[in-house]
């Protein structure tokens, strides 16, 4: 339907095994910083907002209570942002071997989305971790979480098409990516609850597929219920109209890679 076949998925396999190999290449410690960056920066939310701030929820008894519901959106936004980095610049990273090797290059930008999958894996056990201690644990609700990782990662494969082809041909795209998304992350938002924006801004929040994403994490996680099935579709629609025009996109571009990278 893609234009994929079997081969392709072993590729995409071996891309994947490659870029997490190389992104710690030289490293003396290799792949335990995909485990230790994220979860750093979890421990010190963590430390920050619940041992110094002492932030808490209305009603709750704990100050673990915010923490907790902080890390079931930003746990997933860390995720987020890291595989749209790694997805934009996905193809110029790999510019030797775009020249050299005959191959479909759409997998790059797919494959190198997926490594954002170490830092929710991570950020989902701290989170269950931080619940025990709390003395909460989520409900059957919990096993709507792969259909939302599903949907998470099927939007940034579909920005990354996007994404990574532009990437090519305006490399100040990669530089100004991370400032977007920081921007983007406090209209989501992230830290507060949604009710605590303006009204104008709490409608353009529901227009927010990343925002759909996260509220459905702390649906199933935090609220024990079942995410807006509403929602989660339009963020399935807006993904595939994405993906679709990103793939036929891509592919009529990559023809002028080699001279552009």
């Amino acid at each position: 339907m893609f234009g994929f076949d079997k081969q392709d998925v072993l590729l995409a396999f071996n891309l994947f095994k490659m870029n997490v190999r190389d992104r710690y290449l030289g490293s003396s410690l290799g792949i335990f910083w995909a485990i230790a960056n994220p979860l750093f920066m979890l421990a010190l939310y963590t430390f920050v907002f619940g041992f110094i701030l002492k932030v808490r929820l209305p009603g709750a008894e704990t100050t673990l209570g915010y923490v907790v519901w902080l890390i079931s959106g930003y746990g997933p936004w860390i995720a987020m942002t890291e595989a749209i980095m790694c997805s934009t610049t996905s193809v110029v990273g790999a510019a030797g071997i775009v020249k050299n090797l005959a191959f479909k290059t759409e997998l790059l930008p797919i494959t190198s989305a997926f490594g954002g999958l170490i830092s929710l894996g991570v950020s989902l056990c701290f989170l269950l971790i931080l619940m025990i201690f709390e003395g909460s644990a989520p409900g059957w609700h919990l096993l709507w979480v792969p259909f939302v990782i599903f949907l998470q990662f099927f939007l940034i494969v579909s920005l990354g098409l996007w994404l990574s082809a532009i990437n090519v041909f305006v490399r100040d795209l990669s530089l100004a990516l991370p400032n977007v998304l920081t921007i983007l992350m406090f209209f989501t938002p992230i830290f507060y609850p949604v009710s605590a924006m303006p009204k104008v801004v709490q409608q353009l929040s529901f227009a927010n597929p990343f925002f759909q994403i996260s509220d459905a994490y702390r649906a199933v996680l935090i609220r024990d219920e079942a995410p807006g099935v509403l929602g989660l579709f339009g963020v399935f629609l807006l993904s595939l109209a994405i993906f679709w025009s990103g793939l036929a996109a891509f592919r009529r571009a990559k023809g002028v890679f080699d001279s552009a990278l």
